[in-house]
């Protein structure tokens, strides 16, 4: 979520600052634009959304931990679950923040001088360590199935 929050923070920012109107969009500023203000404005609740998936999983993680060793099965099986929810939803989110930012902020912002590419190289090489496929077909196996996620390294 941080990597997807720097990106969005970062656009909005360069957008107020440097972004210039589309020439058609009948507005003096790029910040007056109303499909850029429907973009950000769509962006953020899908955002929004994820970070609720985020702090839900840590408060189940945190009860999960406070059981130590009288941590059930059960209730180690649905903190897999959530985090697994919460994982994909952040990676998606994220995923869209990076792509849809270049959109907002406009060409000129793919200049290397501006650095905004780090944000999409670093979430990439950060969800591809735990590839969120295997936490869907783990999510359908739970849903199927009624088959927790098999304890694991990354689980």
């Amino acid at each position: 979520m941080g990597i997807a929050l720097g990106a969005f923070e970062a656009a909005g920012r360069y957008t107020r600052e440097q972004t210039r109107p589309w020439l058609t969009a009948g507005v003096e500023r790029a910040t007056e634009d109303p499909y850029l203000l429907h973009r950000y404005g769509s962006l953020w609740v899908d955002l929004e959304a994820a970070r609720g998936l985020v702090d839900r999983a840590t408060e189940i993680l945190q009860d999960a931990w406070e059981e130590q060793w009288d941590l059930t099965a059960e209730k180690r099986g649905r903190c897999a679950v959530a985090i697994a929810v919460a994982k994909v939803a952040a990676t998606r989110v994220g995923l869209e923040v990076v792509n849809q930012m270049f959109e907002v902020m406009g060409a000129r912002a793919t200049s290397s001088s501006y650095g905004f590419d780090r944000y999409w190289r670093n979430l990439r090489t950060f969800t591809l360590h735990d590839p969120v496929d295997y936490k869907i077909r783990d999510l359908g196996n739970w849903i199927v199935n009624e088959k927790f996620p098999e304890p694991n390294f990354y689980s």
